[in-house]
């Protein structure tokens, strides 16, 4: 087993057909969808917006992103947020729709191998890879791409 020095803490986050694998230093709590408005323009994957705090941040389905259908919102589904990668959206991140409690896991270099079979995504798709850890394949998501797809659509809809 890896030096604890070596792991990396990272979620589990559970959507509709797939699961993420983030690095926990990325997501800055897990909210639910108690206060959340829903917007009206495209893309269908940027959802709305939810209140974080004293914020308010962007609401993205990441299965919508990947070409899928957006999923429903149940009593499970939940809001993880993140920190901002780029700062193009503020001190506030956003914020991934998600159906469940992520999971707490932790990575090391032996536990984790690079998936290199078709996982049958479009190329836009938001996805760095995918990798095995143990008997999950969750995909890596490219959050820094993302946040500019997000940030750019809010700058396009900004009064000018």
């Amino acid at each position: 087993m890896a030096d604890e020095q070596d792991l990396l803490h990272s979620l589990l986050v559970p959507l509709v057909g797939r699961r993420l694998v983030v690095p926990r230093a990325c997501v800055a709590e897990i909210i639910g969808l108690g206060r959340f408005q829903l917007r009206e323009q495209e893309p269908d994957w940027l959802l709305g917006e939810v209140t974080w705090a004293d914020r308010v941040v962007p609401l993205v389905s990441f299965e919508a992103a990947c070409g899928d259908p957006v999923p429903e919102l149940g009593g499970r589904s939940r809001a993880v947020i993140l920190r901002s990668l780029t700062g193009r959206l503020g001190r506030g991140g956003l914020a991934l729709l998600c159906q469940g409690l992520p999971q707490l896991v932790r990575v090391s270099a032996d536990v984790m191998q690079l998936d290199d079979a078709d996982h049958g995504l479009p190329p836009q798709a938001p996805v760095l890879c995918r990798v095995k850890i143990v008997n999950e394949s969750p995909f890596i998501p490219d959050l820094e791409r993302l946040e500019h797809q997000v940030a750019d659509l809010l700058e396009a809809d900004a009064p000018h």
